[in-house]
């Protein structure tokens, strides 16, 4: 395993090793190396020659500068428990590198996913999007991995890829979650122990609304009260959103059909997190 620390040379490493025809995994981190982040790498290693694990906590992607400099940071951790995992490069680059003093360019895929109430944050996800295709043109992956947690984001960059005629494909792996059901996040570490043992309400309330879903209820609105009615049996937990959307285009839904991306999110304390499940019909036979 490597750890490089700067720009050119992981481009030219991975340029190298392209040109030879190998393929490379990215799994795109801002560390706070968990279980979640361990199933990616699993799956980058059964897909792909090259596994990259990018450590980089992405300052757009921060709503306050507060909450970016709380943010969990513990690279010799993180290094101790992707040793174990077969890894072949950490890569880790300075901001400065990332966003030099003159940087002013950024990638924006517009209004994709703006009809969600709630869920869409522009200035979040022109930070996400920024930073990983600055990764995809540093690392030059044949594949980028992502949780279904975080399904939004996957479709947003398979958005941005179409439209800028990229190749390399997103992989959504399963939520990997504890024993509790709580899926894996580095906002997990903000959460005190009561807090803790509260979260747990989110996936139960994706659970009463796949229920619903599994039981013919169709409706959205009915499926979002479900959501709510879960959340709100949970004093320490605070509705942030709740929607049905086509996964694809992130659409919002009236009504289910053969798919459906549900998602929720809820601040627990000060702590916002998210999960998602998706929804898909079995096909007639």
């Amino acid at each position: 395993m490597e750890i490089v620390n700067r720009v050119s040379r992981m481009a030219a490493m991975t340029a190298k090793v392209v040109s030879e025809d190998v393929k490379i995994g990215l799994v795109s981190t801002m560390g706070a190396i968990h279980p979640g982040h361990i199933s990616l790498i699993q799956a980058a290693r059964q897909m792909t020659d090259i596994v990259v694990v990018s450590i980089f906590v992405n300052r757009l992607q921060f709503l306050t500068e507060e909450e970016y400099r709380q943010y969990p940071r513990d690279i010799t951790r993180d290094v101790d428990i992707l040793r174990q995992e077969d890894v072949d490069y950490i890569f880790t680059p300075p901001e400065e590198e990332m966003y030099p003093p003159d940087f002013t360019t950024y990638v924006e895929v517009e209004s994709f996913g703006s009809k969600l109430p709630g869920i869409y944050k522009r200035n979040y996800f022109r930070g996400m999007t920024t930073s990983i295709l600055k990764m995809l043109h540093i690392v030059k992956p044949a594949f980028i991995f992502f949780g279904q947690k975080d399904h939004l984001q996957g479709a947003i960059l398979r958005k941005m890829m179409r439209d800028l005629n990229m190749d390399t494909e997103v992989v959504v792996t399963p939520v990997v979650r504890d024993s509790s059901g709580l899926a894996y996040a580095a906002r997990n570490y903000f959460l005190s122990p009561a807090q803790k043992a509260a979260a747990p309400v989110i996936y139960r309330s994706l659970q009463a609304a796949q229920s619903a879903v599994l039981g013919g209820e169709l409706q959205s609105k009915k499926i979002v009260k479900q959501i709510t009615d879960v959340i709100q049996s949970e004093p320490l937990a605070k509705l942030e959103y709740a929607v049905v959307a086509n996964p694809d285009t992130l659409e919002p839904l009236t009504k289910v059909q053969d798919s459906a991306l549900i998602g929720v999110g809820a601040r627990i304390g000060e702590t916002s997190l998210n999960d998602s499940l998706l929804f898909e019909r079995a096909p007639k036979t």
